[in-house]
C-alpha cells in the first residue's frame, strides 16, 4: 500500500521519484513473488494448437491474442469498449479510468491484433462493450466482462483435476514450461519486442509505464509514437508466423 501511494504521487508529479521502486519484499524479510515467467516460441506455437480444445467462448480465445499482440493488461481489454476502438486506422484508445496509472494510453493495432479483435466483432453480443459480461441486469442493461474472468477461465484449464462445477477441460492449457496467467502474456509481448530490437525506453512507452525519474518525465515529452507504432507491428509479424501452421520450422532471428 505505501509502493501505491508513491506511485500515486509520482503519476501526479507531486514527489519527483518513487523511492521504493527498487525495493523488494525480500528487503523486508517478505517473500518475493515478482514473476519472471515469459511464453517461449515453442510454447506461442504449443499455444495456438492448444487454445482451439480448450472449450473457451471464441471471443476469449481471441482476446488471449490480442493481450499478447498489445502487451495490455487483462483488466484494460476487459472493460474496452468498442467506442474506443478504431478498426480502420488500427488505434486502441485505453481511457485513463481504465489504465492502472490514470493515464491515457494509445496501442497500435497490428494486422496481428485487428485480425482478432475483429474476430470478437463477429460474434459481439453488445453495442457497447468488447468482452460484455454474459448475465444481463434486471433494467435490461449489461456491463463488461468481470476483470477476473478470463484469469479464471485460463487458470482452470490448466488444473490437475477440474474444480466442481468448472470447466472440464482442465490441464488443456497447460504448456511445456509449466502454468501461466494472462498478465505473463504482456511481459512476454514486452520481451519480444526487445529481442526484436525494439529500445528500451519505446517498450516502456508501449506499456504505459511512468518514467520514474521526473527530470527525465518533464523535459523529454516526446512520445515516440512512430517506434512504438513499429514495436507493435514488428511484435505482430512475429506472431502471425508462429502461429502458422504453414510456418511450424520457420525460426525467428533476434536482433
Amino acid at each position: 500500500q505505501v509502493r501505491q501511494m508513491f506511485r500515486f504521487a509520482l503519476s501526479r508529479d507531486w514527489i519527483e521519484a518513487d523511492p521504493t521502486a527498487t525495493l523488494r519484499k525480500a528487503d523486508f524479510g517478505g517473500k518475493d513473488v515478482e514473476r519472471d515467467r515469459v511464453l517461449t516460441e515453442s510454447e506461442i506455437k504449443e499455444l495456438m494448437l492448444k487454445l482451439p480444445k480448450a472449450k473457451l467462448q471464441p471471443q476469449t480465445e481471441a482476446a488471449i491474442w490480442v493481450m499478447l499482440a498489445t502487451c495490455c493488461r487483462v483488466g484494460e481489454l476487459s472493460q474496452a469498449k468498442w467506442a474506443d476502438l478504431d478498426l480502420e486506422d488500427g488505434w486502441w484508445r485505453i481511457p485513463a479510468a481504465n489504465a492502472k496509472n490514470q493515464r491515457e494510453h494509445m496501442v497500435y493495432l497490428s494486422d496481428f491484433a485487428m485480425k482478432h479483435f475483429t474476430a470478437i466483432k463477429k460474434v459481439q453480443t453488445s453495442a457497447l462493450w468488447v468482452l460484455p459480461a454474459s448475465k444481463i441486469e434486471e433494467d435490461g442493461s449489461q456491463t463488461h466482462l468481470d476483470e477476473k474472468a478470463i484469469t479464471k477461465q485460463v487458470r482452470d484449464r490448466q488444473r490437475v483435476k477440474p474444480l466442481k462445477g468448472r470447466s472440464s477441460a482442465s490441464n488443456a492449457l497447460l504448456l511445456a514450461k509449466g502454468s501461466w496467467t494472462p498478465h505473463d502474456l504482456r511481459r512476454t509481448g514486452a520481451t519480444m519486442m526487445g529481442e526484436l530490437g525494439a529500445d528500451g525506453d519505446v517498450i516502456e512507452r508501449c506499456l504505459n509505464h511512468i518514467e520514474p525519474n521526473r527530470i527525465k518525465r518533464t523535459y523529454q515529452r516526446q512520445k515516440m509514437e512512430l517506434a512504438q507504432k513499429q514495436a507493435w507491428a514488428m511484435l505482430g509479424r512475429s506472431l502471425e508466423i508462429l502461429t502458422n501452421e504453414e510456418l511450424n520450422n520457420v525460426v525467428m532471428l533476434k536482433a
